[in-house]
């Protein structure tokens, strides 16, 4: 990454029933184990990571409305819990590589290459909503811990699916987290652009997705 370049988190945000049911294991995990402190970290889905100069936002935000346009409202289906040992620490809700998830990273990180820009490849990619993990954590928790978490999170029945209607860019910066656009889906149909630039109160961390290697 340029050293004037800064990351960027394309983000799906997730409705529903799979939305309800992972605040309410966030919940539980972070009041059974102190790891975090309300407010909680959004929940989330990375679909791409970028780098580019700050300056250059205004310049890409309307590309990536229309490339985000044709994917919204983006179905997003859980397949059961999944686990990232050290460093990570993380317990998350595994989402299944659909063809249209796919092709929604793989057209975000088309546009960013193309303008000259980078982005992380998601070879290998593991789609997910980070539940708790070590990332602005009120403290670290044990490899103990975290295993019996993950032994617990195992238990859950996962096969959950849910809407995302938004989409936002994030800074990796907390606290607070700022969000530098929003790309959202009409109920009525009309899948217009909003952008925004504002800021919420916590952040899931940039680990939010990794390699199996």
């Amino acid at each position: 990454m340029d050293r004037q370049s800064a990351r960027y988190y394309l983000v799906a945000i997730p409705e529903g029933e799979l939305a309800a049911r992972a605040e309410a294991l966030q919940k539980e995990f972070s009041l059974r184990y102190g790891v975090y402190r309300e407010p909680y970290p959004p929940l989330h889905v990375t679909v791409a990571v970028i780098d580019l100069l700050p300056a250059e936002l205004s310049r890409i935000k309307p590309k990536l409305a229309e490339t985000i346009k044709p994917f919204l409202p983006l179905q997003l289906i859980a397949l059961g819990e999944s686990c990232f040992p050290e460093p990570y620490k993380s317990i998350n809700i595994s989402i299944e590589h659909t063809a249209e998830l796919i092709r929604l990273s793989t057209a975000v990180i088309n546009l960013v290459t193309g303008l000259g820009y980078n982005a992380v490849s998601f070879d290998g990619w593991d789609y997910h909503i980070s539940l708790v993990n070590c990332n602005f954590a009120a403290r670290e928790w044990s490899e103990e811990e975290f295993e019996e978490a993950c032994r617990r999170l195992s238990q859950e029945q996962l096969s959950l699916s849910g809407a995302a209607r938004r989409l936002e860019l994030w800074e990796p910066l907390f606290p607070p987290l700022k969000v530098v656009a929003a790309f959202n889906s009409r109920e009525s149909g009309d899948r217009r652009q909003e952008t925004e630039e504002g800021e919420k109160q916590a952040f899931g961390g940039p680990r939010e997705a990794r390699r199996k290697d």
